[in-house]
């Protein structure tokens, strides 16, 4: 967003500027505005598309995968290319960007190879290698204080400019001041710290109202686990208000009476400070960084204990600690004379630091020195073969942008595979690149004990965009939680399950996998592999949760219940969630391990009673008999344990399916249990042309239809032939 302003700033001051990036963001949060351009971003894939920003021109190669980390070498490639062919036809006079990975580095290096000024934006604390900035002439940053660190850590000297931040979407016409305001609440923004000091206010000052603003980070994922570990989990807390992601701000900062930032990573700055001095807002913030600069005298800034400082970031203050913070909130909105002297000091502080022409005035003073060597008016041939080993010298092309698939057929099913065997859990989607699903909003999924994260599905399921996946994790078997951590697409609730909304008891076990709220049966019950792994070690409190209590659930498509929760407890307290549900996968066991589980009777004399019927058994879970290293060799496993049970809508409620459903339930049944059979009939329903192409997409055409009617085998009669140049003829010949 700052380096967004300032490349405005010198458009407007007569800069001529071209922008080479790509489809990868922070968050996918962030790619709010080019999807507005590019609703279907797929349909570029490897392709440089143009994004129309203002007075700016977004060059961007359409990635795989927003997040950074998995842009794959082909796109590096495409990238680098493109970069060199703007280096050589543009012929810029000054190279400006960001970034410490591999290629980025070929940026300086290439434009230093041509003699042309290099200029790197800093602002973080992050940057501690001598590297990256080896072909680096000018490093700017957002503070003196991350200049200072940086001159003392490791050696260089880095150019201090200030935040660039423009009033039409961030500074409000008029001020409600009625609001404590926190943004972005993450982990390293001091999130553990602010929903203490929100759960004491609404015992003690329940007036006070509080308000969050989601960006990049999930509020109720770390609600949940910060007031768990403060030993009661809450799913909300009275005294907050909650503002989903927005690029106006102008409305939290009309109703905030003060801004909040809590840091405990280093924060260069922390742009919500400028914000909040513009807007005359005083700041409660750690000392941590540039964060003291951004509000001198404006705000109040606190010492946390060391521990608060160091990763993850969730230590919990003790009562003395907080108190401090407590009452400086508690004294800005009750001191009206001290809170207007704060306020004047905002206004001061905002118009002599923040104000953007006093930026953009520092910004371009750093630039001209660069610019004024007009690199861009030399033969770049010269420095070429002055610095090229065999003396020679290169002009770059516009590259030929080509579709590289081989990652997306890594990660889905392969063109032109056999179908899965469906008696075996499906590990990876069933999708083609031959079939463009036209899913309308997201499919959400409930899984009651994080199945599709443990079997590597949910990741495959987010990468497609289509899904939104809600997973309870009760005996904490998920080990990389934090990957998950503001995710558009998967939230894991930890020590956490569905069932009636009352407390329960977590039974721990010696094998993880078996730790349930239901009790294990006595040894003498079980078979010997198992007697062992459900012995109980301890009994934990955990609380459930009503499937018809969760707020702000919408729609949901898809549950998944597991065979060690109180699953028919689950259903019987969800009827109003699962009107409209397409499936439910509930696993059921024909080996009981423990008191309760859920069999197949039961179910099916819900789902009878409740809109749904039985489809078919996923996944049977199968043991063997012979010894593991026979089996090894010779797989014979005989004694059926458990499977998943899933359940469709009944005859009567399929009848009734929308559009939108029926493509929904044939997605989900296609690509997560190759179910291509129904997923033909749901589609027919919709269209007759599309469900062809699907059959045609999943090889599962016979061969005689795919030929021209001229070239068809002598064992179809003349008749039929005639038929199959007709699409509804087709269906009824192949049904």
């Amino acid at each position: 967003m700052t380096v967004r302003q300032m490349l405005l700033q010198l458009v407007a001051h007569g800069y001529e500027v071209q922008i080479l990036g790509a489809t990868v963001f922070d968050n996918p949060k962030g790619m709010g505005k080019l999807k507005e351009q590019f609703p279907d971003l797929n349909a570029h894939l490897h392709q440089l598309i143009e994004a129309e920003d203002g007075p700016l021109t977004h060059q961007l190669v359409v990635s795989y995968s927003h997040n950074r980390n998995h842009f794959t070498t082909h796109e590096e490639g495409l990238w680098y290319s493109q970069y060199l062919y703007m280096l050589d036809s543009f012929k810029p006079d000054i190279v400006w960007f960001y970034g410490g990975q591999t290629l980025d580095m070929l940026i300086a290096d290439e434009a230093r190879d041509r003699d042309i000024p290099v200029a790197f934006y800093l602002a973080n604390g992050n940057y501690k290698s001598p590297r990256w900035c080896r072909d680096v002439d000018l490093i700017l940053t957002d503070s003196q204080a991350t200049a200072d660190m940086y001159r003392k850590t490791v050696g260089y000297s880095a150019k201090p400019v200030g935040k660039f931040i423009a009033p039409e979407n961030f500074i409000a016409e008029r001020h409600e001041r009625n609001r404590l305001l926190f943004v972005n609440p993450s982990w390293q923004k001091g999130v553990s710290v602010f929903v203490q000091l929100a759960e004491k206010l609404e015992r003690e000052r329940p007036d006070i109202e509080l308000e969050v603003v989601e960006a990049r980070s999930d509020w109720p994922a770390v609600l949940r686990e910060t007031t768990r570990r403060m030993g009661e989990l809450r799913n909300s807390l009275s005294n907050v208000t909650i503002t989903a992601n927005t690029n106006d701000m102008r409305g939290p900062y009309r109703r905030a009476r003060v801004v909040m930032a809590p840091s405990l990573w280093w924060e260069s700055s922390g742009r919500v400070l400028a914000e909040a001095m513009l807007n005359g807002i005083p700041a409660l913030i750690t000392n941590r960084g540039g964060m003291p600069e951004m509000i001198g005298n404006a705000g109040i800034a606190f010492d946390f204990p060391d521990a608060c400082y160091e990763e993850p970031y969730h230590h919990l203050l003790n009562d003395e600690e907080l108190q401090p913070l407590v009452d400086a909130v508690i004294s800005f909105f009750d001191d009206e004379d001290l809170y207007q002297d704060y306020v004047a000091r905002a206004w001061q502080v905002g118009k002599e630091k923040h104000h953007l022409d006093r930026a953009t005035d520092r910004l371009i003073g750093a630039l001209t020195p660069l610019v004024g060597q007009r690199a861009g008016n030399k033969d770049f041939t010269i420095a070429q073969r002055k610095r090229h080993r065999q003396r020679l010298a290169s002009r770059a092309t516009k590259p030929d942008f080509k579709v590289d698939s081989s990652l997306q057929q890594l990660v889905g099913a392969k063109s032109g595979e056999k179908p899965e065997n469906n008696e075996q859990q499906t590990s990876r989607l069933s999708l083609t690149d031959n079939f463009t699903w036209q899913i309308k909003g997201k499919i959400m999924v409930l899984d009651n004990r994080a199945s599709l994260l443990k079997s590597g599905l949910a990741d495959q399921m987010a990468a497609t965009e289509a899904f939104g996946i809600v997973a309870f994790d009760p005996a904490s078997e998920i080990k990389e939680v934090k990957q998950y951590e503001g995710s558009e697409y998967i939230q894991l609730f930890q020590h956490a399950l569905l069932g009636n909304g009352e407390p329960a008891k977590l039974h721990a076990c010696v094998a993880p996998e078996m730790t349930s709220i239901l009790v294990p049966l006595p040894a003498e019950q079980l078979p010997k592999r198992h007697q062992l792994g459900a012995k109980s070690l301890a009994e934990l409190p955990i609380n459930t949760v009503a499937l018809d209590s969760i707020e702000g659930l919408g729609n949901l498509d898809w549950l998944i219940l597991d065979e060690l929760s109180d699953a028919m407890s689950v259903l019987e307290n969800g009827k109003k969630s699962l009107i409209n549900t397409l499936l439910v996968q509930a696993r059921v066991v024909f080996q009981p391990t423990h008191q309760h589980q859920p069999n197949f009777a039961e179910l099916q004399h819900w789902a009878s009673r409740n809109g749904f019927r039985f489809y078919r058994f996923h996944n049977v879970s199968q043991y063997s008999h012979l010894p593991e290293e026979l089996n090894d060799r010779t797989p014979c496993a005989t004694e059926q344990e458990s499977a998943d049970m899933l359940l469709l809508p009944s005859h009567e409620r399929m009848a009734k399916l929308s559009e939108k459903e029926r493509i929904k339930l044939a997605f989900i049944l296609s690509a997560v249990f190759a179910a291509h059979d129904m997923a033909f009939e749901l589609i027919a329903d919709v269209s007759q042309d599309r469900a062809l192409e699907f059959l045609e997409a999943k090889k599962l055409l016979p061969a005689a239809v795919e030929q021209n009617n001229n070239a068809m085998p002598p064992k179809i009669d003349s008749a039929k032939t005639a038929f199959l140049g007709q699409d509804d003829n087709l269906f009824e010949l192949l049904s």
